[in-house]
């Protein structure tokens, strides 16, 4: 066998691994593309979801205060001196900061209800509680929650083959030499779906990759969890839990004997002097007013945010008697197994960095939502570049895109407007706003199917969404009586931010739908003229 007809048969069995390869990463790319941009999409509020939480209760609309500022005296500890408050067990008590809440809450497994304050006013509050959960229902949609166990493990499911995508896309790109230079409409989508998935592949499929290990790694290992365990645990979690009840901190037996328990901002500003370097986010009260009564002061240490925050905790124990330190436990004594769920856990909810880096990733996240878009254009281009242009296609294929990827936008946009033009006391709001959310979404499937022209359906959609979002913080500003500039000087930043992103949002939706063509050949010239001008322009 000759050298020349070696590298012919090699350079044919590499031409039908690239050609085998494009297939597959196309067939199952189609398939999930829906998915993945439903969780893309919802996840980008789910990283917001700090800021959203504030916005859309009015019991939040207060200025965030320095926990240490508080004073625990006027507000708790009048509470805790009721013989009726059950002491006899834990007492938790939530900072204000934590997870964007502005005011404070305190609870025992003995009470109904929790007990919620304004640490400004020192005085308790009703929390909206059941009747507002917006923010939990859009970070719910982002990983199948809603659609119980099926919907959870779907969307894990999901994050594992968007990793295969990846890793096959990146592999197509380093293997096929792209030609850029063609002026068609499949050239541009198929350039841009590469282009803007290169830019976004790291953050983008480590945060898949970690969504796939909570989805089906962790949550999904009853099997393997129970063998190990040999039946005394069903989740990793629990296999972790029981390796790290040596560093617990320890629990003593009420006596029964009163004591004279130094008061809470006593306690935190001697928790303060010995772990400096921990931002404290709960404080756990134990047999309160008893002799045995401890304190334990806990939250995260932010130059170590990789590994605490969500599953490790440093803090400090203290009598509550004299302020002795019983235990500390910092960042790096926790067991390993326990650094490494935290910090699977960070990479997926940034929980921890600042505002900044989490608008950086939202933004990357919508680049990838686009780059979605092209992926899904260019498959449909495909299919219908056959077709004359003044013929109108009809593909099932399509229409639904068109609902999934655009029709989610006025359902979301309603969720943003209703949240404050619906009573907070009214009867069944939450069930109400989630089941019209849902009626829009399946409205603009029916929509998508009855509309020949899919051009117009889309400007429609657009045009809606950009309404409804433009329409939230004006509807904000009214019924909750904080306008931008009380916002501003009430340094409600937060809230403030929340309304300026849906004002933008909403008219960049706006500008987007007058600028799109309704007829078929006219939008050809669209997508190339545009892609075109932004080429030039770098």
């Amino acid at each position: 066998m000759t050298n020349e007809l070696i590298k012919d048969l090699e350079q044919e069995k590499s031409k039908l691994f690239k050609q085998r390869l494009q297939r597959v990463h196309q067939s199952v790319g189609i398939i999930f593309a829906l998915f993945m941009y439903i969780a893309v999409f919802f996840g980008i509020f789910a990283i917001l979801l700090d800021y959203i939480t504030p916005w859309e209760k009015p019991s939040q609309h207060i200025k965030m205060i320095d926990p240490m500022k508080i004073d625990y005296g006027a507000i708790v500890e009048p509470v805790l001196a009721d013989s009726n408050f059950p002491k006899e067990n834990l007492i938790r008590i939530r900072l204000p900061g934590t997870h964007g809440n502005t005011t404070g809450v305190f609870w025992t497994r003995y009470i109904d209800e929790a007990y919620y304050f304004n640490p400004h006013t020192k005085k308790m509050i009703q929390d909206e509680d059941e009747q507002s959960e917006m923010g939990e229902f859009l970070n719910s949609m982002h990983f199948g929650a809603e659609l119980g166990e099926i919907g959870f493990y779907g969307f894990g499911f999901m994050a594992t083959a968007v990793l295969f995508l990846g890793i096959s896309g990146i592999l197509l790109v380093l293997k096929i030499k792209y030609k850029n230079s063609s002026n068609t409409t499949t050239s541009k989508f198929s350039k841009y779906h590469r282009k803007i998935f290169v830019w976004t592949f790291a953050p983008f499929i480590l945060i898949t990759l970690t969504g796939a290990l909570i989805n089906i790694g962790f949550s999904g290992s009853t099997v393997m969890a129970k063998l190990v365990s040999k039946g005394e645990a069903y989740k990793v979690s629990q296999l972790i839990d029981q390796v790290e009840k040596k560093s617990e901190m320890p629990e003593f037996e009420r006596k029964n004997i009163p004591a004279q328990m130094l008061s809470i901002n006593e306690l935190f500003e001697k928790a303060k002097e010995i772990a400096p370097d921990t931002t404290y986010a709960m404080i756990a009260l134990n047999n309160w007013g008893d002799i045995t009564a401890t304190a334990y002061f806990y939250g995260y240490n932010q130059p170590l945010i990789l590994f605490n925050g969500i599953y490790n905790f440093p803090g400090v124990m203290l009598s509550a008697v004299d302020g002795s330190l019983i235990k500390e436990h910092k960042v790096m004594d926790a067991h390993w197994s326990r650094l490494f769920q935290n910090a699977i856990f960070f990479f997926h909810f940034l929980w921890g960095v600042n505002v900044w880096i989490k608008l950086l990733i939202a933004t990357l996240m919508s680049l990838s939502l686009v780059a979605i878009g092209f992926g899904v254009l260019l498959y449909l281009e495909k299919k219908n570049r056959k077709i004359p242009l003044h013929i109108p296609t009809f593909d099932w294929m399509g229409r639904l895109s068109l609902s999934v990827m655009l029709g989610v936008l006025p359902a979301t946009g309603f969720l943003f407007v209703s949240q404050w033009l619906f009573p907070i006391d009214m009867e069944n709001r939450v069930t109400l706003q989630k089941g019209i959310f849902i009626l829009i979404w399946l409205g603009t499937l029916t929509w998508s199917f009855y509309r020949l022209n899919t051009y117009q359906v889309a400007k429609e959609f657009l045009t809606l969404g950009g309404i409804l979002f433009l329409l939230s913080p004006i509807v904000h500003s009214i019924n909750s009586g904080f306008s931008p500039i009380e916002l501003l000087s009430g340094e409600m930043y937060a809230i403030l931010g929340v309304d300026i992103g849906l004002f933008i949002l909403g008219v960049v939706l706006l500008y987007v739908a007058k600028k799109l063509p309704v007829n078929r050949e006219k939008v050809q010239e669209f997508w190339t003229k545009r892609l075109n001008k932004g080429e030039e322009n770098r």
